[in-house]
């Protein structure tokens, strides 16, 4: 491990020894510093720290810093993480992310390690947001401009990586959750009815008409999705959107990065309603402007339809909301652990809104 990250660092202060068979020009890391960051702290053997320290690099003490992302070996890590792990680690390798869009990057990869256990370490590029968090309408609509000009540019490329993942529509939509959704709906607790009124029973068709918006959602012109451009994935760096965490990149139809943003930053608490829910028509303007440059042949309508029934596959957002009214304890926003319950209730409500508007547009286009 010691001379990869050698090697990393290398290439980190300048690329000085990457060519030499013997590590003679960077020989000595010093005051080396691991912080761990919080990151999926819920998921076990992953782990996320950030590097820092110093080297000697030809003669000359250089400060250097980056991001060390580690996924554990199958002795450890479950199949979801492993899974995850080898995407983003193949992802890296492939030179896909050297070059991914015009506005879109990545942080560039210093070095990666695959050890015997079978764990896989990615050091990365340390990049920092020119911005606030949560983010502001300024952030929201640079990044849905740049995910269109993505999405633009790849619909004329072949998607056939046997690692691209596959399981997006599951992964939202959940079908093992549904049995479960629909009993907790179908109790109608009073405070529940009291909030939400109708929008139970709309909920309800919402879950079983979950097979339509899959059939809508594949019938789209493809392309390649980042599939997690939540906001705290994103971060504006001299002038572009870069994306961290490419965990989960794959085909996936026009609009559905768009849904990623607008819906789940407000979701996750790294973007809030007051902010997105006003702009998500000019960010659905940006995403499609942007995309047709590059594909003109991809109408707004298909890009508006990808966006609905993408956003249409998160119902459990609206049942999460029924069953903390029941508990008396609305669901938090994992990136506002402080936040007022009322005010988190409130901008939930808010999100259970455009879900249900999505949802209804996407079946019934003209309406």
């Amino acid at each position: 491990m010691h001379e990869a990250l050698r090697e990393a660092v290398g290439e980190a202060v300048g690329g000085r020894v990457t060519e030499l068979t013997e590590l003679t020009e960077l020989t000595e890391l010093t005051d080396l510093q691991r912080t761990p960051l919080d990151y999926d702290a819920f998921l076990a053997h992953r782990t996320v720290s950030r590097l820092r320290g110093y080297a000697i690099a030809d003669g000359i003490r250089v400060p250097w810093t980056m991001i060390e992302k580690r996924t554990e070996g199958p002795g450890l890590a479950s199949p979801y993480l492993l899974d995850n792990g080898s995407r983003e680690f193949a992802a890296y390798g492939s030179g896909l992310l050297d070059d991914v869009a015009p506005g879109i990057g990545a942080p560039k990869l210093y070095g990666a390690l695959q050890d015997e256990t079978g764990g896989r370490t990615l050091w990365l590029e340390e990049i920092h947001h020119d911005g606030g968090r949560p983010l502001d309408a300024e952030s929201i609509l640079a990044a849905a401009r740049d995910l269109g000009g993505m999405a633009g540019r790849w619909l004329v490329r072949e998607l056939t990586e046997p690692w691209y993942f596959t399981g997006w529509i599951d992964r939202h939509s959940q079908p093992e959750a549904v049995e479960a959704g629909l009993a907790t709906l179908r109790r109608t607790h009073p405070d529940a009815v009291t909030r939400l009124g109708d929008r139970l029973a709309r909920t309800e068709q919402l879950i079983l008409d979950q097979s339509r918006y899959r059939t809508i959602l594949e019938s789209l012109p493809q392309t390649l999705c980042h599939h997690d451009a939540v906001g705290a994935n994103i971060f504006r760096s001299h002038g572009r959107t870069v994306l961290i965490d490419w965990e989960s990149v794959g085909a996936g139809p026009v609009g559905a990065d768009l849904a990623s943003l607008v819906f789940s930053s407000v979701r996750r608490g790294d973007a809030l309603a007051g902010v997105m829910l006003p702009v998500v028509e000019e960010a659905l303007v940006r995403y499609a402007a942007a995309l047709r440059v590059e594909a003109p042949s991809v109408t707004v309508e298909e890009v508006r339809l990808g966006f609905d029934a993408s956003v249409a596959l998160r119902w459990k957002l609206a049942v999460d909301v029924v069953a903390g009214l029941e508990k008396g304890q609305p669901p938090r926003r994992g990136s506002l652990p402080d936040e007022d319950p009322d005010v988190a209730l409130e901008e939930l409500i808010g999100l259970v809104d455009l879900l249900l508007t999505s949802a209804d547009r996407a079946l019934h286009p003209a309406s």
